[in-house]
């Protein structure tokens, strides 16, 4: 009877190790796939218990922004307690210690949080809460020595960076948007609120903008020139922005230091990206639908978008690679190709004028 005992305890050991080794895998996949989109978290861990508590040390859970815990530190009346508790380091940004017990000590350490275990068990457990992803995403557009520099010197602004190009996007259909190539190389959480800039140096500013505009917003500056500024302005309201977004833009970014070459604009850039952050965090763009201007339909048959691989710009008379150009739109079944930004939203303003002559 002894061995069959052991045997039967030995049994449920392993049992409870097995299931926990899969819990915390589960965790780590959980957390792998918040940090790729950048999505605040709390992780949880057990560092001291007291029986009978139910968790153990070392066990772990995560606290999303909207308040799911996923993972085991105790049970019902801890779970609450943690949520609460994760929840206002998210708020804060600040890591804690956090007693749950049902003997508050007489004299508590500085910097622990105490807090009354209301279940009949009467257990003890101490956990530690750290906030994850906390630094909010800047995303970056371009390649250009400015968009470039941004993305080194972020980090120490405590800013995520995040860059996307069309010269470095994936390749796909001809008849995709620049915008929408864009935005398919972010993978943010929905509900975060980023910092954009568009360093495209005159490039795809429009496109930029544009890609950016469907996100959640505390900050969007424009790498260009006053003059060129209010030249875009037109553009963008032709292809779709709203008067809102418009105004919400900041350009020229970065504040008038007279800084010189890529790392001092870029300086001035973050300057006034801390100053947004610190003295005006209440102004941000919601975010809009990718509402557009009315363009030419996009063709669905294959067939029908067939194209040979070099055309000519309609606007400028340029030849034009088709598969290596960002610049494209489809009308009527066909496919133009267009040396820049540029000739694109010229041509897709007024189609007529360029195609009467062609």
């Amino acid at each position: 009877m002894i061995s069959i005992a052991i045997l039967d305890g030995g049994g449920k050991a392993r049992r409870f190790w097995c299931r926990r080794a899969k819990r915390m895998d589960n965790l780590r996949e959980t957390a792998k796939r918040l940090d790729e989109r950048a999505e605040p978290y709390v992780m949880v861990t057990v560092v001291r218990r007291k029986r009978p508590s139910s968790a153990t040390v070392g066990d772990k859970a995560i606290v999303t922004a909207d308040g799911e815990m996923k993972g085991f530190v105790g049970g019902h009346c801890t779970r609450d307690l943690v949520i609460g508790q994760a929840q206002e380091c998210l708020r804060t940004g600040e890591s804690k210690l956090v007693l749950v017990t049902s003997q508050p000590p007489g004299r508590v350490e500085e910097d622990v949080t105490v807090l009354s275990m209301t279940c009949a068990s009467e257990g003890t457990v101490e956990l530690f809460l750290e906030p994850k992803n906390m630094d909010p995403p800047l995303i970056i557009v371009g390649t250009s020595p400015i968009a470039l520099a941004l993305e080194e010197w972020a980090p120490r602004f405590a800013l995520a960076p995040l860059r996307i190009s069309l010269e470095e996007a994936a390749p796909g259909g001809v008849a995709d948007e620049p915008p929408t190539r864009l935005r398919n190389q972010l993978d943010l959480h929905t509900g975060t609120a980023a910092y954009g800039v568009v360093a495209t140096m005159g490039v795809y500013d429009v496109d930029g903008l544009l890609a950016l505009s469907a996100l959640p917003l505390r900050y969007l500056g424009l790498v260009t020139s006053p003059k060129r500024w209010t030249a875009m302005r037109t553009d963008l309201a032709a292809a779709g922005a709203s008067s809102e977004f418009i105004d919400f833009v900041t350009a020229p970014a970065g504040f008038d230091i007279g800084a010189l070459g890529p790392q001092e604009i870029a300086l001035s850039i973050l300057a006034q990206i801390v100053e947004r952050r610190r003295r005006h965090a209440q102004v941000r763009w919601r975010g809009q639908s990718a509402e557009k201007h009315p363009e030419p339909e996009e063709a669905t048959d294959s067939r029908e978008l067939a194209a040979p691989r070099q055309v000519i710009d309609p606007v400028c008379g340029m030849t034009v690679d088709l598969e290596k150009s960002p610049h494209r739109l489809v009308l009527d079944g066909t496919i133009y190709g267009f040396c820049c930004a540029g000739c694109r939203d010229r041509f897709a303003r007024d189609p007529e004028a360029y195609l009467s002559h062609a």
